[in-house]
């Protein structure tokens, strides 16, 4: 089950009101004009540790192509940390489970820097080495 799609990230900036970032930049570029936007004021959760995390994911596929996507790394290291739902799917009649979201509107900044601490340990522990190290020596 997928994530729905991150929100719409606006900042207020001297000159008016602009996109946060690229992502968010492309669906306004891709609204029509007239069209209105509900906002509410962002608290807590940051983006900066958000990208750090699906940085290091990424280092991680590309370093070992051991998953196809970060996304399924992403999947993974949730299901490993814990961040599931059990539930009974009356379709086939068997209890499963689900990896829970870790989308910016399902857990706060601390809730998500315990995760990403979690997440980092568990795969380091596994895997033998820290993508997320890698990526802060490839980017300075």
């Amino acid at each position: 089950m997928m994530d729905k799609p991150p929100p719409i990230l606006l900042q207020i900036c001297r000159d008016g009101i602009k996109p946060y970032d690229r992502l968010s930049g492309n669906y306004v570029a891709d609204l029509v004009a007239g069209q209105v936007l509900t906002c509410t004021p962002r608290k807590g959760r940051t983006k900066p540790r958000n990208d750090a995390y699906w940085a290091g994911l990424g280092a991680a596929v590309k370093a070992t192509q051991a998953w196809p996507t970060p996304t399924h790394l992403h999947d993974d290291l949730k299901r490993l940390c814990g961040y599931v739902d059990h539930y009974h799917n009356p379709l086939t009649g068997r209890d499963e489970i689900r990896v829970q979201s870790t989308a910016f509107n399902k857990m706060s900044e601390s809730e998500f820097a315990a995760y990403f601490r979690l997440a980092q340990m568990k795969f380091i522990s596994a895997m033998g080495f820290d993508p997320w190290a890698r990526e802060l020596e490839q980017t300075t």
